[in-house]
């Protein structure tokens, strides 16, 4: 086993494949990674917030164990297959667990246009986007994401009613539309308008969508996002 540096060719590689754009996104976000690589398997540690952040592309169990018996302190399992589920359920204790399904842009034009006049999310609103998502981002979180990559949002009198940003590692998150504002079709504004900004940018659109989160899931089709299999976070901590 080696340790790579994120050379162009190696990110390269990263972006061509569904499961390691997760990779990409957290060389682009920060220098504080570590890449280990043994034939073809590769994990990713980056340290983000005292919590590595830590990612697999393998089907071999003794590459994720002899990777994970370096890691100390929060380990963040993300978006990795049900088989580094499982096995690691056996040696160590979640502190929690969340079962997604990764979706990825299927690189067809969007089929949905713009009606909605579209805006980037302020920081000022961090507090409510905060709210809105499930697991309650940090707002020095919410802030840097809305700093370092694009943000959708419909507003209505001024104020916004349904956004959608990009996590640090470019997967697109924290989807919220006000209660009284559903069913207005403004989810699928901000989200195409989201998804052709990150086209623009040269990147590829993809989510890690809870699984019971079945509208989102429906949602994402309508912006030509597609399953690509299931991807599942957990933390452990170890002494």
């Amino acid at each position: 086993m080696k340790t790579l540096s994120p050379s162009p060719q190696l990110l390269q590689l990263f972006k061509s494949r569904p499961e390691t754009l997760i990779f990409e996104g957290y060389c682009s976000y920060t220098d504080k990674v570590t890449i280990w690589n043994s034939g073809d398997s590769y994990a990713l540690i980056a340290d983000v917030d005292d919590v590595h952040k830590t990612c697999f592309f393998t089907q071999d169990m003794s590459f994720v164990d002899a990777v994970t018996d370096n890691l100390h302190g929060k380990t963040e399992l993300c978006g990795v297959v049900p088989q580094i589920t499982e096995h690691l359920r056996g040696k160590y204790r979640y502190e929690w667990e969340t079962h997604c399904i990764l979706h990825i842009w299927n690189g067809k034009p969007l089929p949905h246009r713009n009606i909605c006049e579209i805006h980037p999310m302020s920081p000022k609103y961090a507090q409510i986007i905060s709210d809105g998502t499930h697991y309650r981002p940090s707002l020095d979180e919410v802030r840097e994401c809305l700093e370092i990559h694009p943000s959708a949002a419909v507003c209505i009198d001024g104020e916004p009613v349904c956004w959608c940003l990009c996590h640090r590692e470019k997967s697109l998150g924290m989807l919220y539309t006000v209660p009284e504002y559903r069913h207005k079709g403004y989810a699928l504004e901000v989200m195409t308008a989201l998804c052709n900004a990150v086209i623009d940018k040269g990147d590829i659109p993809y989510a890690y969508i809870v699984s019971d989160n079945v509208a989102s899931m429906n949602l994402a089709a309508k912006y030509n996002l597609v399953k690509a299999g299931r991807a599942d976070y957990f933390l452990i901590v170890k002494d």
